[in-house]
């Protein structure tokens, strides 16, 4: 079974809850990834339809839900930061996940899909995607620039991963204590955590827990194309470690879209996307009901679920 996450719907405006989930079962979808722009008040619309049956919650992205005060242009997988050194917003963020995991209790989900945070360092996103827009990330200037991030974030990265050590030991306890997992999310930014040694870091550390590799294609396809990552090598690495991944397609750096209306070479990804127990289309707005559905298909033919 594949499952559809809600940030297909929850940037619409005037989106109800009631619509949202009348969606996703008009669609044929039976399981749903319950995501961060859902609010307190839809999560109380949902709650009495899920408990019901209507649909089947695979998953819960942190920090979840929104807080009603909090505007949905604010929402964000970032919003906390576990991997905060601050002692104050390290708190807060295991807090908030700590809500997230009870959540998922409640309503039956599997896992929580976390991001853990960044390294403090300049995020020089914009001169990256000009290199790569320009063809230059092969050059000598984009080799030392390329070089010159990964040093640097090797050399920042200490307190922020003590940080995330510290976040996790704590929220591994409560997610045993619960029978929920807990799926470390790949990033989309260089500055982010984890890398793909931090990967193996956590895993190792965390063996036998609660804790798990949770794989986004996109994500892991943009660091591919700008270089950070060698093409396949985080499923090559981490499948076995895997509780669920995000399928969605892209375009260069641009993600979140359908399968099959992208540049994603699907088939290459078979055998490590099939093995991961929970299986999520994170498609955005940007996609329409056609497109997904034929998205949904092509996974199906191609034997990813």
């Amino acid at each position: 079974m594949i499952g559809l996450s809600t940030s297909w719907l929850t940037e619409r405006e005037g989106i109800t809850a009631k619509h949202m989930l009348g969606e996703m079962v008009d669609l044929g979808f039976r399981g749903v990834e319950m995501e961060y722009r859902v609010t307190e008040t839809m999560y109380r619309e949902m709650r009495p339809l899920i408990l019901k049956g209507k649909l089947n919650v695979m998953s819960i992205h942190n920090f979840f839900p929104l807080p009603d005060d909090i505007p949905l242009s604010r929402a964000s997988g970032d919003r906390f930061l576990l991997s905060s050194p601050e002692k104050e917003a390290r708190s807060l963020a295991i807090r908030m996940t700590t809500r997230t995991i009870e959540c998922a209790e409640d309503c039956g989900a599997t896992a929580v899909v976390l991001h853990l945070g960044k390294v403090d360092m300049e995020r020089e996103h914009k001169r990256l995607e000009d290199l790569f827009n320009h063809q230059r990330l092969g050059s000598p200037e984009g080799r030392h620039f390329l070089e010159g991030k990964l040093k640097e974030r090797r050399e920042t990265r200490g307190p922020y991963l003590e940080s995330i050590f510290f976040s996790l030991d704590r929220l591994n306890r409560e997610a045993e204590k619960r029978g929920i997992l807990l799926g470390v999310e790949n990033r989309y930014y260089y500055d982010q955590i984890p890398d793909f040694e931090e990967i193996g870091l956590i895993m190792e550390r965390f063996s036998g827990g609660s804790i798990g590799y949770w794989h986004d294609v996109g994500h892991a396809h943009a660091l591919e194309k700008l270089g950070f990552l060698e093409p396949g090598s985080l499923l090559r690495s981490y499948a076995p470690f895997s509780i669920g991944v995000h399928i969605h397609d892209a375009i260069g750096m641009d993600d979140h879209r359908a399968p099959g209306t992208g540049e994603i070479d699907f088939m290459s990804l078979t055998d490590g996307l099939r093995c991961a127990p929970i299986k999520i289309l994170e498609v955005h707005k940007k996609s329409d009901r056609l497109q997904l559905m034929r998205g949904k298909d092509m996974l199906k033919k191609i034997g990813i679920v």
